[in-house]
């Protein structure tokens, strides 16, 4: 039984943690491992649930509910499965983000304070047609709608990933944006 909870809490953590690592972009790891992973889990999850009924067959009804929580965390995961990647997808890029604040903080502390806003590109790489990272942008227009920016904030983020447009930004502390880049 702690075999099972080891892996039932195991996978998705790890998934949490290799969300965070820089392999969570690399290609192989979303084509072939996230489904290794997933394929693991539900097999733990099937032992699990026959721990369960064999529990129930003799009686130790907690035991046995314990064993069904797996079983049934699996099926919503198989009937939600983007849902679950994706909590696991963001708590992992947030737990990127925690670690490497430290280095964000030197870089934004490093910019030139001018009447142009301050802004800092973090691009953690991605598939081709997509990337991910953290924007620090000190006046918070990243968030606006497309079109909304300032003249000057335009002027700051002409280079880089944040021209191409079409991104989308969500807030996670302070002036730092999770940003999905289209290019």
């Amino acid at each position: 039984m702690r075999s099972v909870l080891r892996y039932g809490i195991g996978v998705p953590f790890c998934l949490i943690l290799l969300g965070a690592s820089p392999l969570a972009a690399n290609p192989i790891y979303v084509l072939i491992g996230v489904p290794l992973l997933l394929l693991l889990w539900a097999l733990v999850a099937a032992r699990s649930l026959i721990l369960c009924v064999r529990f129930a067959a003799r009686g130790l009804w907690k035991s046995s509910l314990a064993c069904a929580a797996l079983p049934v965390a699996a099926v919503l995961v198989c009937l939600y499965p983007t849902i679950f990647l994706r909590s696991c997808a963001v708590l992992g890029d947030v737990l990127h983000f925690v670690v490497a604040l430290p280095y964000y903080e030197r870089v934004v502390a490093g910019l030139p304070r001018n009447e142009s806003p301050r802004i800092a590109v973090f691009n953690w790489g991605g598939m081709v047609w997509n990337s991910r990272g953290v924007v620090y942008d000190e006046s918070d227009e990243v968030a606006l709608p497309a079109g909304e920016q300032s003249v000057a904030w335009r002027a700051s983020a002409h280079l880089g990933e944040l021209q191409c447009g079409g991104f989308s930004a969500q807030p996670l502390w302070r002036h730092y944006y999770l940003v999905s880049f289209p290019c």
